[in-house]
């Protein structure tokens, strides 16, 4: 009975740790990894380039055509396609979603209130 028990207290714990490192190994589906070209509009307006990793990491570049700046970004998408990101040195938050067709939509505000518009960007296969 004692070794019943042990091979049950085993299994399990093999599974919960097969099946827990497999849903950590990759926090966005598959799909949504990739290169991004777009476009941001409002009171600041420019290009976007991005690079949205398979762990959900978001790198990139955000050009004001205003300021003549390129600003890196950095941020994070959630499984759902939720995504947020920030630039460096000018304070930008951006903010939207990813649709099934790839197609990263939102939002953007400047941090200090002084200006907001929207973003559109797309996958780029190669």
């Amino acid at each position: 009975m004692r070794k019943q028990i042990s091979r049950i207290i085993f299994t399990l714990f093999a599974i919960t740790a097969l099946f827990g490192s497999a849903a950590t190994a990759a926090s966005i589906p598959e799909r949504m990894s990739g290169n991004y070209l777009g476009t941001f509009i409002g009171d600041d307006y420019g290009a976007l380039r991005l690079t949205i990793t398979p762990d959900g990491a978001i790198t990139g570049i955000a050009h004001s055509n205003v300021s003549y700046e390129d600003l890196e970004v950095s941020g994070n998408c959630d499984y759902d396609g939720t995504c947020e990101f920030t630039t460096e040195g000018k304070p930008l938050r951006f903010f939207g979603s990813i649709d099934f067709m790839n197609r990263f939509i939102g939002k953007w505000e400047s941090t200090e209130g002084s200006g907001k518009g929207s973003f559109t960007a797309i996958i780029t296969r190669e």
